[in-house]
């Protein structure tokens, strides 16, 4: 287990490469069920319905593995699909996690806009662990890269935001 923990932040360092994860279907389940637990996690403080979060959750886990196999089979290397949605999904776990523990160390400390700040910085380490794991994965250029996860996380931010109404935290009116 600490070894596939030190894989993953290695991942996210871009250290790593997603061929060097073993491709297993019960890894791949694993990181699906924590990926759609840290989803209802993260959305519960904002999202009054939780089917509509886990249904929304869901639905972007297909999407993207849907779009990862297709990508991947237009490259003519669909066999890449297991160990590259296995990164894929390692990576949102880990930023979930990171984003859960600023979240308390906000809450503990009581600053004001760490959260905030974190999240953009995190949105753009997202974007750069992503694009290396598709980069890898499709075997094209990081600027492609960048711009494919980019154009993904905005369909899946418009697409969820027609979806999920969402709730006023705190210290919004």
């Amino acid at each position: 287990m600490t070894e596939l923990m030190r894989f993953f932040w290695q991942l996210v360092l871009l250290r790593r490469l997603p061929q060097d994860l073993p491709g297993s279907a019960f890894l791949l389940h694993a990181l699906l069920l924590l990926n759609v637990g840290l989803s209802f996690v993260l959305g519960m403080p904002q999202i009054e319905n939780p089917l509509l979060l886990l249904g929304t959750s869901l639905f972007e886990l297909a999407l993207s593995a849907s779009l990862l196999y297709f990508g991947l089979l237009l490259r003519g290397t669909p066999q890449r699909w297991l160990q590259s949605y296995s990164a894929l999904l390692g990576v949102g776990v880990f930023f979930a996690l990171l984003i859960l523990i600023v979240r308390a160390l906000e809450t503990i400390t009581a600053v004001t806009g760490l959260s905030e700040f974190a999240s953009l910085l995190v949105f753009f380490w997202v974007i750069a662990a992503m694009a290396h794991v598709l980069r890898h994965s499709l075997e094209i250029p990081l600027a492609a890269a960048i711009v494919i996860v980019f154009l993904y996380t905005m369909l899946v931010v418009g697409l969820t935001s027609q979806w999920l109404p969402m709730q006023p935290t705190v210290g919004q009116s």
